[in-house]
């Protein structure tokens, strides 16, 4: 009985990921250099179409650096994600997104700010690591914050209650990709604040082995939000992005 159970399950061992380093040609002290960082791994698969993933991602925003200091972060942003992604034809994920925002050797009022969201995706890319292997992408999210149903602990400031975002990319040629993202937020506050974003993206890209370096140029052709509102400002900057699959059975 119990190797039958095991026949409905296996261990994928898919890696993927992302690391940026991006730069904001602009004399507004709030933004200067943001490094990002995040990793996923898919850790079991059943039925060959449900996995369950655990995702960790760190942001760092730099501000503006005072004196010779350089990479002196501001702000320290950490997340983990667990959930799961259905297969068949594109993907549909679920998932607990669990975020901290740090305020690093700086006196603000603002604080530790903390979220807990609920993810609802669907997508024709596994994860955002294959937009650049791909001849177009498209990928949308409903986004829910539960403040105040559950405990209010589970989101610390009232400034998110529903979100939706959308994205588009399409290669342009073989070493460049044309995308798009936009997002509107309702919040949780009395009353209601919302938020948005419009920022068309070109990258220019690698493909390698086992990775793609990239580069990137983001122009934020409208945004406001809770945290940042670069509207207005140009962001560039190079990463790297990969995925490796290894499937083993139990």
């Amino acid at each position: 009985m119990i190797f039958i159970i095991l026949s409905f399950f296996s261990a994928p061992l898919l890696g993927s990921g992302d690391a940026f380093l991006g730069y904001y040609p602009t004399q507004d002290t709030l933004y200067n250099v943001d490094v990002s960082v995040w990793i996923r791994s898919y850790l079991i698969r059943m039925n060959d179409n449900i996995d369950f993933f655990a995702q960790y991602s760190s942001y760092l925003e730099m501000a503006e650096q005072k004196g010779k200091v350089v990479f002196d972060p501001a702000f320290s942003t950490h997340s983990i994600i667990i959930g799961f992604q259905y297969t068949k034809k594109l993907y549909f994920s679920f998932y607990l997104d669990h975020w901290c925002r740090h305020i690093i050797d700086r006196q603000l009022e603002e604080g530790k700010v903390v979220f807990n969201a609920l993810y609802f995706e669907f997508s024709n890319i596994k994860d955002h690591s294959y937009r650049l292997s791909e001849n177009y992408y498209y990928k949308a999210d409903y986004i829910f914050y539960p403040q105040g149903i559950f405990v209010d602990w589970l989101n610390s400031k009232p400034y998110y209650r529903h979100r939706l975002i959308l994205s588009a990319g399409k290669k342009i040629n073989s070493f460049s990709l044309a995308s798009i993202e936009l997002e509107y937020t309702v919040s949780n506050d009395n009353p209601r604040q919302t938020y948005y974003l419009i920022c068309p993206e070109i990258n220019f890209f690698k493909q390698k082995k086992n990775g793609i370096f990239y580069s990137f140029f983001k122009y934020y052709l409208k945004a406001k939000g809770p945290l940042r509102s670069p509207e207005g400002k140009l962001f560039f900057g190079i990463g790297y992005s990969f995925n490796t699959p290894c499937k083993i059975s139990l």
